[in-house]
Protein backbone atom coordinates (compact mmCIF):
# COMPACT_ATOMS: atom_id res chain seq x y z
CA UNK A 1 0.00 0.00 0.00
CA UNK A 2 2.35 2.06 0.88
CA UNK A 3 5.14 1.70 -1.78
CA UNK A 4 1.77 2.02 -4.70
CA UNK A 5 1.05 5.53 -2.23
CA UNK A 6 4.30 7.16 -2.97
CA UNK A 7 4.68 6.46 -6.90
CA UNK A 8 0.81 8.05 -6.76
CA UNK A 9 1.85 10.57 -4.49
CA UNK A 10 4.67 12.48 -6.86
CA UNK A 11 2.70 15.43 -8.55
CA UNK A 12 2.26 14.74 -12.09
CA UNK A 13 3.56 18.03 -13.38
CA UNK A 14 6.66 19.67 -13.74
CA UNK A 15 9.27 19.51 -12.36
CA UNK A 16 8.09 15.79 -11.49
CA UNK A 17 7.70 14.34 -14.31
CA UNK A 18 10.76 13.16 -14.41
CA UNK A 19 13.44 12.39 -11.80
CA UNK A 20 16.28 14.82 -11.00
CA UNK A 21 18.57 12.91 -13.34
CA UNK A 22 16.09 13.63 -16.40
CA UNK A 23 14.43 9.65 -16.96
CA UNK A 24 10.90 8.98 -16.74
CA UNK A 25 9.10 9.42 -13.28
CA UNK A 26 8.36 5.50 -11.94
CA UNK A 27 4.47 5.20 -11.41
CA UNK A 28 4.09 1.85 -11.23
CA UNK A 29 5.72 -0.15 -8.37
CA UNK A 30 6.02 -3.45 -10.53
CA UNK A 31 8.05 -1.03 -12.93
CA UNK A 32 9.99 0.13 -9.98
CA UNK A 33 11.23 -3.43 -9.32
CA UNK A 34 12.09 -4.33 -12.71
CA UNK A 35 13.98 -1.02 -12.56
CA UNK A 36 15.96 -1.97 -9.86
CA UNK A 37 16.96 -5.71 -10.92
CA UNK A 38 18.33 -3.98 -14.29
CA UNK A 39 20.41 -1.48 -12.08
CA UNK A 40 21.97 -4.60 -9.70
CA UNK A 41 22.84 -6.50 -12.53
CA UNK A 42 23.63 -4.07 -14.96
CA UNK A 43 24.58 -0.33 -14.04
CA UNK A 44 27.76 0.86 -12.26
CA UNK A 45 27.49 4.42 -11.48
CA UNK A 46 28.49 6.01 -14.67
CA UNK A 47 30.35 10.02 -14.95
CA UNK A 48 27.87 12.42 -15.15
CA UNK A 49 28.53 16.30 -15.10
CA UNK A 50 25.05 16.66 -15.01
CA UNK A 51 24.46 13.74 -12.50
CA UNK A 52 27.71 15.52 -10.68
CA UNK A 53 26.51 18.99 -10.67
CA UNK A 54 23.41 18.08 -9.18
CA UNK A 55 24.33 15.98 -6.33
CA UNK A 56 23.41 12.58 -7.09
CA UNK A 57 26.57 11.35 -9.39
CA UNK A 58 26.78 7.48 -8.51
CA UNK A 59 23.26 7.20 -7.22
CA UNK A 60 21.43 6.10 -9.24
CA UNK A 61 18.67 3.77 -6.84
CA UNK A 62 18.58 7.52 -5.32
CA UNK A 63 18.06 9.53 -8.15
CA UNK A 64 14.64 6.40 -9.12
CA UNK A 65 13.70 7.45 -5.18
CA UNK A 66 14.53 10.99 -5.14
CA UNK A 67 10.76 12.34 -5.55
CA UNK A 68 9.17 9.28 -3.76
CA UNK A 69 10.99 9.15 -0.79
CA UNK A 70 9.64 13.24 -0.59
CA UNK A 71 6.12 11.99 -0.24
CA UNK A 72 4.29 11.34 3.16
CA UNK A 73 3.88 7.39 2.22
CA UNK A 74 7.63 7.43 1.15
CA UNK A 75 8.78 8.82 4.72
CA UNK A 76 6.44 5.77 6.32
CA UNK A 77 7.81 3.21 4.03
CA UNK A 78 11.45 4.22 3.98
CA UNK A 79 11.12 3.84 7.95
CA UNK A 80 9.87 0.41 7.74
CA UNK A 81 12.78 -2.34 9.06
CA UNK A 82 11.42 -4.97 6.59
CA UNK A 83 11.76 -2.44 4.00
CA UNK A 84 15.30 -1.49 4.98
CA UNK A 85 16.33 -5.33 5.72
CA UNK A 86 15.32 -6.30 2.10
CA UNK A 87 17.01 -2.57 0.53
CA UNK A 88 20.50 -3.97 2.73
CA UNK A 89 20.24 -7.11 0.93
CA UNK A 90 19.64 -5.51 -2.75
CA UNK A 91 22.64 -3.16 -2.26
CA UNK A 92 25.04 -5.53 -1.14
CA UNK A 93 23.77 -8.03 -4.02
CA UNK A 94 24.81 -4.85 -6.42
CA UNK A 95 28.18 -4.08 -4.73
CA UNK A 96 29.26 -7.92 -4.20
CA UNK A 97 27.96 -8.76 -7.84
CA UNK A 98 28.43 -5.87 -9.73
CA UNK A 99 30.25 -2.80 -8.24
CA UNK A 100 33.26 -5.21 -6.68
CA UNK A 101 33.92 -7.20 -9.87
CA UNK A 102 35.49 -6.40 -12.99
CA UNK A 103 31.99 -6.02 -15.06
CA UNK A 104 32.06 -2.87 -13.63
CA UNK A 105 34.98 -1.70 -15.51
CA UNK A 106 33.28 -0.22 -18.22
CA UNK A 107 32.70 3.08 -16.07
CA UNK A 108 36.27 3.06 -15.28
CA UNK A 109 37.62 3.76 -18.68
CA UNK A 110 38.96 7.03 -19.93
CA UNK A 111 35.58 7.76 -22.44
CA UNK A 112 33.25 10.29 -21.85
CA UNK A 113 31.24 8.74 -19.50
CA UNK A 114 33.40 7.27 -17.69
CA UNK A 115 35.24 7.94 -14.11
CA UNK A 116 39.14 8.76 -16.00
CA UNK A 117 37.88 11.22 -18.62
CA UNK A 118 39.37 14.56 -17.97
CA UNK A 119 36.48 16.05 -17.15
CA UNK A 120 35.77 13.49 -14.07
CA UNK A 121 39.18 13.72 -13.25
CA UNK A 122 38.97 17.48 -12.98
CA UNK A 123 36.70 17.36 -10.41
CA UNK A 124 38.26 14.89 -8.56
CA UNK A 125 41.84 16.64 -9.04
CA UNK A 126 40.01 19.85 -8.30
CA UNK A 127 38.38 18.26 -5.04
CA UNK A 128 41.53 16.87 -3.68
CA UNK A 129 43.84 19.33 -4.32
CA UNK A 130 45.03 21.82 -1.58
CA UNK A 131 44.86 25.61 -1.85
CA UNK A 132 47.92 26.62 -4.79
CA UNK A 133 48.21 22.82 -5.68
CA UNK A 134 47.79 21.77 -9.37
CA UNK A 135 48.34 17.73 -8.82
CA UNK A 136 46.79 15.50 -11.27
CA UNK A 137 44.91 12.53 -10.42
CA UNK A 138 48.05 10.58 -11.18
CA UNK A 139 49.90 12.56 -8.46
CA UNK A 140 47.10 12.17 -6.47
CA UNK A 141 46.08 8.60 -6.00
CA UNK A 142 47.51 4.90 -6.67
CA UNK A 143 46.84 4.20 -10.06
CA UNK A 144 48.80 2.37 -13.46
CA UNK A 145 48.04 4.14 -16.51
CA UNK A 146 51.78 3.20 -18.42
CA UNK A 147 50.86 -0.94 -17.79
CA UNK A 148 46.96 -0.84 -17.91
CA UNK A 149 45.97 2.60 -19.75
CA UNK A 150 42.03 0.81 -19.88
CA UNK A 151 41.72 1.05 -16.83
CA UNK A 152 44.92 2.46 -14.79
CA UNK A 153 45.52 -0.92 -12.57
CA UNK A 154 41.72 -0.48 -10.74
CA UNK A 155 40.45 -3.88 -11.03
CA UNK A 156 36.26 -2.58 -10.28
CA UNK A 157 33.88 0.72 -10.09
CA UNK A 158 34.54 -0.31 -6.18
CA UNK A 159 38.30 -0.17 -6.15
CA UNK A 160 38.44 2.61 -7.54
CA UNK A 161 36.29 4.37 -5.46
CA UNK A 162 37.86 3.25 -2.64
CA UNK A 163 41.15 4.54 -3.82
CA UNK A 164 44.41 5.14 -1.91
CA UNK A 165 46.28 8.26 -1.89
CA UNK A 166 49.89 7.98 -3.54
CA UNK A 167 52.14 8.92 -0.76
CA UNK A 168 49.00 9.54 2.35
CA UNK A 169 51.82 10.85 4.73
CA UNK A 170 53.38 13.49 2.30
CA UNK A 171 49.49 14.33 0.59
CA UNK A 172 48.25 14.32 4.05
CA UNK A 173 50.19 14.16 6.67
CA UNK A 174 49.15 14.34 10.69
CA UNK A 175 49.32 17.97 12.43
CA UNK A 176 49.99 18.04 15.54
CA UNK A 177 50.35 14.58 15.84
CA UNK A 178 52.06 14.17 19.35
CA UNK A 179 49.99 17.16 20.88
CA UNK A 180 46.67 14.79 22.42
CA UNK A 181 44.43 17.70 22.90
CA UNK A 182 44.39 18.52 18.85
CA UNK A 183 41.85 16.78 17.16
CA UNK A 184 42.13 16.32 13.56
CA UNK A 185 39.79 15.72 10.52
CA UNK A 186 38.23 12.01 10.58
CA UNK A 187 37.32 12.50 6.87
CA UNK A 188 38.26 14.39 3.60
CA UNK A 189 34.74 16.60 4.01
CA UNK A 190 33.05 19.54 3.99
CA UNK A 191 31.59 21.24 7.81
CA UNK A 192 28.35 20.51 7.41
CA UNK A 193 26.84 21.57 11.20
CA UNK A 194 28.62 22.67 14.83
CA UNK A 195 26.09 22.02 17.39
CA UNK A 196 26.71 22.48 21.53
CA UNK A 197 24.44 21.74 24.48
CA UNK A 198 23.09 18.20 22.73
CA UNK A 199 20.21 16.64 24.20
CA UNK A 200 19.94 12.99 25.09
CA UNK A 201 16.55 12.84 23.04
CA UNK A 202 15.41 15.74 20.72
CA UNK A 203 13.06 16.48 17.66
CA UNK A 204 15.75 16.19 15.27
CA UNK A 205 13.03 14.64 12.29
CA UNK A 206 11.37 18.55 12.47
CA UNK A 207 12.99 21.82 10.90
CA UNK A 208 16.61 22.77 12.15
CA UNK A 209 17.53 18.57 12.58
CA UNK A 210 18.57 19.11 16.19
CA UNK A 211 21.07 16.04 17.31
CA UNK A 212 19.50 12.99 19.84
CA UNK A 213 22.26 11.99 21.12
CA UNK A 214 20.72 8.03 22.41
CA UNK A 215 19.41 8.00 18.55
CA UNK A 216 22.79 8.55 17.19
CA UNK A 217 24.64 5.74 19.25
CA UNK A 218 21.54 3.40 19.30
CA UNK A 219 20.66 4.01 22.77
CA UNK A 220 24.17 2.40 23.82
CA UNK A 221 23.86 3.99 27.92
CA UNK A 222 27.20 3.85 29.20
CA UNK A 223 28.47 6.38 26.40
CA UNK A 224 25.14 8.31 25.36
CA UNK A 225 25.36 10.01 29.40
CA UNK A 226 28.95 10.68 28.04
CA UNK A 227 28.08 13.27 24.99
CA UNK A 228 25.36 14.49 26.71
CA UNK A 229 25.61 18.46 26.56
CA UNK A 230 28.45 18.18 24.36
CA UNK A 231 29.64 19.42 20.79
CA UNK A 232 28.32 17.91 17.81
CA UNK A 233 30.55 18.79 14.95
CA UNK A 234 29.22 16.97 10.98
CA UNK A 235 31.04 17.26 7.95
CA UNK A 236 30.09 15.75 4.59
CA UNK A 237 31.88 13.51 1.61
CA UNK A 238 30.58 14.49 -2.01
CA UNK A 239 31.24 11.17 -4.06
CA UNK A 240 34.07 12.66 -5.88
CA UNK A 241 35.96 13.06 -2.28
CA UNK A 242 38.23 10.02 -0.35
CA UNK A 243 36.46 7.89 1.61
CA UNK A 244 38.25 6.13 4.17
CA UNK A 245 38.50 7.15 7.77
CA UNK A 246 41.38 8.45 10.01
CA UNK A 247 41.46 7.84 13.66
CA UNK A 248 40.62 11.59 14.70
CA UNK A 249 42.44 11.57 18.35
CA UNK A 250 45.31 8.79 19.44
CA UNK A 251 44.01 6.47 22.55
CA UNK A 252 42.06 3.25 22.51
CA UNK A 253 39.00 2.49 20.37
CA UNK A 254 36.51 1.16 23.57
CA UNK A 255 33.33 0.55 20.81
CA UNK A 256 32.89 -0.21 17.16
CA UNK A 257 30.36 -1.30 15.63
CA UNK A 258 28.17 -1.15 12.73
CA UNK A 259 23.89 -0.19 13.48
CA UNK A 260 21.70 -1.27 10.62
CA UNK A 261 19.15 1.14 9.87
CA UNK A 262 17.36 2.93 6.77
CA UNK A 263 19.14 3.20 3.38
CA UNK A 264 16.68 6.27 1.44
CA UNK A 265 14.32 7.96 4.69
CA UNK A 266 13.92 11.54 4.01
CA UNK A 267 12.08 13.61 6.90
CA UNK A 268 9.39 15.61 5.80
CA UNK A 269 10.77 18.66 6.43
CA UNK A 270 13.07 18.30 3.17
CA UNK A 271 9.70 16.57 0.64
CA UNK A 272 7.20 17.56 -0.53
CA UNK A 273 5.91 19.06 2.53
CA UNK A 274 8.53 21.84 2.35
CA UNK A 275 6.99 25.03 0.46
CA UNK A 276 10.15 25.44 -1.41
CA UNK A 277 9.37 21.84 -2.93
CA UNK A 278 11.79 18.96 -2.29
CA UNK A 279 15.36 18.46 -1.70
CA UNK A 280 16.43 17.13 -5.67
CA UNK A 281 19.43 15.62 -4.51
CA UNK A 282 17.99 14.37 -0.83
CA UNK A 283 19.01 13.40 1.86
CA UNK A 284 21.59 16.07 1.40
CA UNK A 285 20.20 18.75 3.18
CA UNK A 286 18.87 15.87 5.67
CA UNK A 287 21.74 15.42 6.81
CA UNK A 288 21.42 15.74 10.66
CA UNK A 289 18.07 14.08 10.42
CA UNK A 290 19.58 10.48 8.82
CA UNK A 291 22.75 10.21 11.22
CA UNK A 292 19.66 9.42 13.47
CA UNK A 293 18.31 6.76 11.47
CA UNK A 294 20.33 5.59 8.46
CA UNK A 295 22.81 2.74 8.65
CA UNK A 296 26.00 3.39 10.36
CA UNK A 297 29.38 3.16 12.15
CA UNK A 298 30.28 3.96 15.48
CA UNK A 299 33.30 4.23 17.30
CA UNK A 300 33.66 5.39 20.79
CA UNK A 301 37.71 6.22 21.33
CA UNK A 302 39.44 6.81 25.27
CA UNK A 303 41.82 9.46 24.33
CA UNK A 304 42.52 9.21 28.20
CA UNK A 305 43.44 12.58 27.86
CA UNK A 306 41.66 14.45 31.08
CA UNK A 307 40.18 17.37 29.50
CA UNK A 308 39.60 15.67 25.88
CA UNK A 309 38.20 12.48 27.65
CA UNK A 310 36.15 10.31 25.13
CA UNK A 311 35.42 10.95 21.70
CA UNK A 312 32.73 9.74 19.28
CA UNK A 313 32.79 9.17 15.49
CA UNK A 314 29.47 8.57 13.65
CA UNK A 315 30.16 7.20 9.94
CA UNK A 316 26.74 7.38 8.11
CA UNK A 317 26.01 5.68 5.15
CA UNK A 318 23.52 7.85 2.26
CA UNK A 319 21.16 6.14 0.11
CA UNK A 320 23.10 3.93 -2.20
CA UNK A 321 25.97 4.24 0.50
CA UNK A 322 25.19 0.65 1.79
CA UNK A 323 28.45 -0.28 3.38
CA UNK A 324 30.05 1.13 6.06
CA UNK A 325 33.00 -0.89 6.76
CA UNK A 326 35.12 -0.94 10.26
CA UNK A 327 38.85 -1.68 9.91
CA UNK A 328 39.79 -5.34 11.00
CA UNK A 329 41.89 -4.27 14.32
CA UNK A 330 38.69 -2.90 15.31
CA UNK A 331 36.27 -5.36 14.70
CA UNK A 332 37.74 -8.21 17.73
CA UNK A 333 38.47 -7.65 21.14
CA UNK A 334 38.32 -4.43 22.52
CA UNK A 335 39.95 -1.80 23.70
CA UNK A 336 42.39 -1.62 20.76
CA UNK A 337 45.31 1.10 20.55
CA UNK A 338 44.90 3.85 17.61
CA UNK A 339 46.86 7.23 16.55
CA UNK A 340 45.59 9.81 15.32
CA UNK A 341 45.50 9.60 11.65
CA UNK A 342 45.39 6.20 11.58
CA UNK A 343 42.87 4.53 9.26
CA UNK A 344 39.78 3.56 10.93
CA UNK A 345 37.16 1.86 8.09
CA UNK A 346 35.70 3.25 4.66
CA UNK A 347 32.77 3.81 3.33
CA UNK A 348 32.31 2.06 -0.12
CA UNK A 349 29.95 3.64 -3.14
CA UNK A 350 28.82 7.15 -3.14
CA UNK A 351 29.00 10.45 -1.08
CA UNK A 352 28.63 10.26 2.62
CA UNK A 353 28.40 12.43 6.22
CA UNK A 354 29.96 11.79 9.46
CA UNK A 355 30.07 13.47 13.23
CA UNK A 356 32.16 13.58 15.75
CA UNK A 357 31.28 13.97 19.27
CA UNK A 358 32.87 15.49 22.54
CA UNK A 359 31.72 15.63 25.60
CA UNK A 360 30.35 18.54 27.64
CA UNK A 361 33.52 19.05 29.67
CA UNK A 362 35.37 19.77 26.74
CA UNK A 363 35.73 23.57 25.02
CA UNK A 364 37.04 23.66 22.02
CA UNK A 365 38.57 26.26 20.23
CA UNK A 366 37.96 25.39 16.22
CA UNK A 367 40.00 25.98 13.08
CA UNK A 368 38.67 28.71 10.98
CA UNK A 369 37.74 26.36 7.69
CA UNK A 370 35.34 24.24 9.87
CA UNK A 371 32.89 26.99 10.00
CA UNK A 372 29.59 25.23 8.97
CA UNK A 373 28.75 29.17 7.59
CA UNK A 374 31.44 30.04 5.67
CA UNK A 375 33.18 26.29 4.56
CA UNK A 376 33.35 26.30 0.81
CA UNK A 377 35.58 23.52 0.39
CA UNK A 378 36.70 20.05 2.11
CA UNK A 379 38.86 20.31 4.76
CA UNK A 380 42.06 17.97 4.44
CA UNK A 381 41.51 14.50 6.19
CA UNK A 382 44.04 14.27 9.38
CA UNK A 383 45.03 18.06 8.86
CA UNK A 384 43.81 20.45 12.27
CA UNK A 385 40.34 20.81 13.38
CA UNK A 386 39.99 21.85 16.77
CA UNK A 387 41.49 22.02 19.95
CA UNK A 388 40.41 21.17 23.37
CA UNK A 389 41.02 22.92 26.84
CA UNK A 390 38.98 22.49 30.20
CA UNK A 391 36.07 24.71 30.50
CA UNK A 392 36.94 27.37 33.67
Amino acid sequence: MLASAMLDEVPNKEPYINDPVGTATIRDYEVLLDVFDCIVKKKAPQWSISEYEGGLIGFPFNAVLDWPMATPSGYAFFLEPQINEKLKAILNAWRMELLSTGNSLYVVTTESNGWLCEEALKAIEDDTNLEGQNLKFTDLFICDPTNDPAHWGFTSWDDFFVRKFKDMDTLRPVHFQDDKKWVVNSCESKPFARQTKVKEYDSFWLKGQPYSVAEMLNHEPQYTSKFVGGTIYQAFLSATSYHRWSSPVTGNVVYATVIDGTYFSEPTITGFSNPDGPDVAAPDLAQGYICHVATRAVFVIDTGDPILGLVGAVYVGMADVSTCEIAEKFRGALPAPVNKGDEIGLFHHGGSTHCLLFESKVKLAWVSESSPETATRNIPIRSALAYAYASA
